[in-house]
């Protein structure tokens, strides 16, 4: 036994943690606290995470078939779907639960040990975390039902995914800093969210599009979030209007403002 951890255990004092360590000890107890507070009372609150897309999915595969439309650009539409539907419930899902963070959690920011960026910290680890194992649970269903679901280009899904979660986190970052100057900034949110399912490329694809009205939707980088995700996934379908630099360059403008705003409020979120 060394000499330090003899002292330790005279002086009966447990050794000094790092900041590193603490910060860590910090976000693992509020993600068990977020796990419980959003599943523990509702045991199928798991079940309804793997639901949701599934069965937005399967009712647009059956609109398209009464339509007499079995595939979408040589893709069943149900794997189509999905393709899209998940990202968009990544970014839909971290922009309120971001937003929403630091007034969930103010009344944790009294103790010294937690710091405003612990509650955004774990709320993201969490729906990331969520998104993954959704994302691969669906494909192996839709595996064992027989469709074809190795992506054909994993690098660029995990690029489009990755740059997804930036332009989320700079979002619900500066909407978690508006939210300390107006608490019905997350209505807002909500009522934006709405409309932009229908705008996003989600129940379509820009070659369903004339190119002459694209420009009424590459303006939207979830548009070339879903474009994208299927160029990536789907060999068969090569997207006219997906930029990477476009939505590199959204995810960078967003993160390093969200960044701005929160630093600017982090006083702010202590004493308001």
């Amino acid at each position: 036994m060394t000499t330090q951890s003899n002292n330790t255990n005279e002086s009966g004092r447990p050794p000094k943690r790092s900041h590193w360590q603490i910060m860590c000890d910090v976000i693992f107890a509020l993600i068990i606290r977020e796990l419980k507070t959003r599943f523990g009372a509702n045991r199928l609150g798991y079940f309804w995470a793997l639901a949701e897309p599934m069965a937005q999915a399967g009712i647009m595969a059956l609109i398209f078939s009464l339509l007499g439309r079995s595939s979408l650009s040589g893709v069943p539409v149900a794997l189509f779907m999905l393709a899209a539907i998940l990202p968009f419930k990544l970014f839909g899902k971290l922009l309120p639960q971001l937003s929403a963070a630091i007034e969930a959690n103010k009344g944790l920011l009294g103790y010294r040990q937690v710091t405003a960026a612990d509650p955004i910290i774990s709320r993201l680890i969490i729906e990331v975390m969520t998104f993954l194992i959704v994302y691969v649970l669906l494909m192996a269903i839709m595996a064992w039902i027989g469709f074809d679901v190795v992506p054909n280009d994993l690098l660029e899904l995990l690029a489009v995914s990755g740059l997804t979660v930036v332009l989320a986190t700079g979002m619900g970052l500066m909407l978690c800093a508006a939210t300390t100057w107006w608490k019905d900034t997350g209505k807002i949110v909500s009522m934006v969210m709405q409309p932009m399912f229908f705008i996003s490329g989600i129940m379509f694809c820009a070659t369903m599009i004339p190119p002459q009205y694209w420009y009424l939707f590459d303006w939207n980088p979830l548009f070339h979030v879903t474009e994208l995700s299927r160029d990536a996934y789907f060999s068969v379908y090569q997207t006219p209007v997906g930029s990477f630099e476009y939505l590199g360059l959204w995810s960078i403008a967003t993160f390093t403002l969200g960044l701005m705003a929160f630093q600017v409020n982090r006083q702010r979120f202590i004493t308001t």
